[in-house]
């Protein structure tokens, strides 16, 4: 009986075994990351590596070396090094290894930049190892290599992504743009809309984050100016009265400018900027997520996945439920990335020239505010791919509002300045007139018929108005169209880097 069963499920077995279809290096990787405390490695690991060459540790330390490499160069060109040492040193980067130098740093040095130092030591002669680190100290080194790669992650991998979804959004608004569906306030029926309108008003809304989160990472600045930041110490390596020459042309290499404030830090106002960019990005990526969230319900149930089939199943216990998984988890991340202000907020304040407290915090954010927007904006890409309207429900959905079109009938009536002989305004009476068809069941406008005085302004009116109170609502879209072009060629002129 039991070589029975293995044979009966052997297929099943075997398809369900996935980790034997890795290859081992992968299946280690995997392995590693199940172990990691931060879900950025453990369950989205596959969107995280995308940014490991920028706000890993290993990036760090890496980038920690270019900073020593790119101030010998600069100590070349005014003349206190020679370009062979330079070569030296580009040379070192490519041999040198980041593990080597954590374990520096853990078993040896007990000091990173020390560490740092000394794994490039290993691979250039005494002479130019003697010329680095000149009358600098550690932070003008990782304050200016964080600055330099925060701002290369924004720039090669997260600006890009969420381009891509605006632009994805923008597609949408053209493919849509005569689907016209119920409005919606306060979660009640209302006046119509197009999906054209609201995907590119998000578009837009997305642009004009990206715009201002581009502006704040832009503004990021680095230092060279030594323990105090008076510059003196590199003043007595370089030349006298030289130091803010030399550190505005190293960093400048990095594409970053000085921060003439900083003490022993680069003063981290600006990295608040940078988290008021990724949260105020990420508030408005959420509110499109719930908004798509809620006409996924099954009260709505106006858009829906083109996969949706493929992933009934969403529940452990209700087997053919269609759940909003990826609007709900980025809904979900909103809280998470701005939970990351608080860490910014306090690494604003240091005691006199500096302590200890924002090298801590500096370990954690930004980088995993962009590793969460990332992963974020990842997601809203694909599930812009397989986003459906459902037509046929948006135009059950819509009849409501035929029936009911009562704001376009205030709206109506105040044009025309008319008022009621019992009644009063038009607002009043439209009110009036709406209790009655709701509790009889019936149309609004044909309640209202049955008022002579209505009867006669309605015989007044212009067709156009006369055929929205009859229910062709598709009449009454405004500037719709306009506005939604307007919003189209603002985001697709905001991504076309």
């Amino acid at each position: 009986m039991q070589k029975l069963y293995k044979r009966l499920f052997a297929k099943d077995y075997v398809s369900q075994d996935l980790v034997s279809k890795l290859i081992p290096e992968d299946a280690t990787a995997r392995r590693q990351a199940l172990r990691s405390v931060s879900p950025d490695d453990g369950k989205y690991a596959m969107s995280s590596s995308k940014l490991t060459d920028y706000i890993s540790a290993e990036a760090e330390w890496r980038a920690c070396a270019l900073v020593q490499k790119v101030l010998l160069e600069t100590r070349a060109e005014f003349g206190q090094a020679e370009q062979s040492n330079v070569d030296e040193v580009e040379r070192a980067l490519e041999q040198i290894d980041p593990l080597n130098m954590a374990l520096l740093e853990e078993k040896v040095t007990k000091h990173d930049q020390l560490a740092v130092i000394d794994e490039i030591g290993r691979f250039v002669s005494a002479k130019t190892k003697a010329l680095l680190h000149p009358g600098t100290t550690s932070y003008d080194i990782l304050d200016t290599a964080r600055s330099y790669l925060l701002r290369k992650a924004w720039t090669d991998v997260v600006a890009p992504k969420v381009a891509e979804s605006v632009r994805k959004l923008c597609d949408l608004a053209e493919s849509s743009a005569d689907i016209v569906q119920a409005g919606r306030t306060h979660l009640q029926d209302t006046s119509p809309v197009t999906f054209g309108l609201t995907f590119s008003g998000y578009a837009a809304r997305l642009a004009d984050r990206l715009v201002m989160a581009r502006r704040n990472f832009d503004g990021l600045r680095g230092k060279v100016s030594g323990i105090v930041g008076t510059g003196a110490s590199v003043d007595m390596v370089i030349g006298s009265r030289k130091s803010v020459e030399f550190e505005k042309v190293a960093l400048a290499k990095l594409g970053l400018e000085p921060d003439y404030t900083a003490t022993q830090v680069v003063q981290k106002e600006r990295l608040t900027d940078v988290g008021h960019g990724l949260v105020s990005l990420m508030h408005v990526l959420g509110d499109f997520a719930n908004d798509m969230r809620i006409l996924y319900s099954s009260a709505i149930g106006e858009v829906t996945s083109l996969d949706a089939k493929k992933r009934l199943g969403g529940s452990s216990a209700d087997a053919t439920k269609n759940n909003p998984i990826d609007w709900e988890n980025i809904a979900g991340k909103v809280a998470v990335v701005e939970s990351g202000m608080r860490v910014l907020y306090a690494m604003v304040q240091t005691d006199l020239q500096r302590d200890l407290r924002s090298s801590v915090q500096g370990r954690y954010q930004p980088q995993a505010m962009m590793a969460e927007t990332y992963e974020s904006f990842e997601r809203a890409s694909k599930a812009l791919d397989q986003l459906h309207i459902n037509r046929d429900v948006v135009s059950v959905n819509l009849q409501a509002v035929r029936d009911n079109p009562s704001e376009a009938m205030v709206a109506i009536l105040r044009g025309e300045g008319w008022v009621h002989p019992k009644h009063g305004i038009g607002h009043d009476f439209v009110k009036a007139m709406g209790k009655e068809a709701k509790s009889k069941g019936r149309k609004l406008l044909d309640v209202s018929m049955g008022d002579p005085d209505f009867e006669a302004l309605h015989n007044a009116l212009s067709a156009n108005k006369r055929a929205i109170l009859a229910g062709q609502i598709e009449n009454y879209l405004g500037s719709a169209k306009e506005r939604m072009e307007k919003n189209i060629s603002y985001a697709r002129s905001k991504v076309s880097f």
